[in-house]
């Protein structure tokens, strides 16, 4: 689902790069993203007496494994271990696909704005039995995202509120009265793609929202000259 929610904006974000000399504003509505959510719980590797909902097949499976047929302690599930050291790279996987991202908006122009429809998040449903340390991760990461697609293209992120017509107003605000800031960078070497940008103003009781940085886009792959 992450993956296709970001295939969809980045294909947005490169039609409004076509658009030109104007401000650009994209609201993305989410509940944010968790490329490895509830880990312990799904791979059965909470305390078997913890009260906290868990995968009981694989938990199981870890506490037949946990002893050898003389008693002795073994090593656990495979399957799990195997499992949990495939998730190990899920927060770089999720950093890399966010770093992309915020890269292709600001390339376009383009501030986001998101918002999270969860509004003030609170513990999960007693229904669901689930561990508190492991929902507020959950939770924490989600909005967590957000927060970086927002602040690193100039954008706010509304997350955590129920004051939705308040946030509204603000990005009405914004995205009506702005400026329009355009530079010529000085700087002719292409292989320093990423590129700090920082905005002053001289007047004391003004504040700056911009953008922090933009990061070049690749060049070309050289086209290879084939003999006939």
């Amino acid at each position: 689902r992450a993956h296709v929610a970001f295939s969809t904006v980045n294909d947005v974000l490169n039609e409004l790069e076509k658009v030109h000399n104007r401000r650009k504003a994209l609201v993305y509505v989410s509940d944010g993203y968790d490329f490895n959510p509830f880990q312990d719980s799904r791979l059965g590797l909470m305390d078997p007496n913890s009260p906290f909902a868990q995968n009981e097949f694989a938990r199981s499976q870890n506490q037949i494994n946990a002893q050898n047929s003389d008693g002795s302690a073994s090593t656990p599930d495979p399957f799990s271990s195997q499992q949990k050291q495939n998730e190990e790279f899920a927060d770089a996987d999720l950093a890399r696909e966010l770093g992309e991202l915020t890269r292709t908006a600001n390339r376009a122009n383009v501030t986001m704005y998101t918002i999270d429809p969860r509004g003030l998040v609170g513990m999960g449903d007693i229904d669901d039995q689930v561990d508190p340390q492991q929902w507020n991760e959950f939770v924490r990461k989600s909005q967590d995202s957000l927060r970086v697609i927002a602040e690193e293209t100039g954008g706010i992120a509304v997350v955590n509120q129920n004051d939705f017509s308040r946030a509204l107003k603000r990005i009405d605000a914004e995205t009506s009265d702005y400026y329009v800031l355009g530079y010529y960078s000085k700087n002719p070497d292409p292989t320093k793609r990423r590129r700090q940008i920082t905005v002053k103003v001289n007047r004391p009781s003004a504040s700056v929202w911009s953008r922090k940085e933009y990061v070049l886009k690749p060049p070309p792959a050289p086209v290879s000259s084939k003999k006939q």
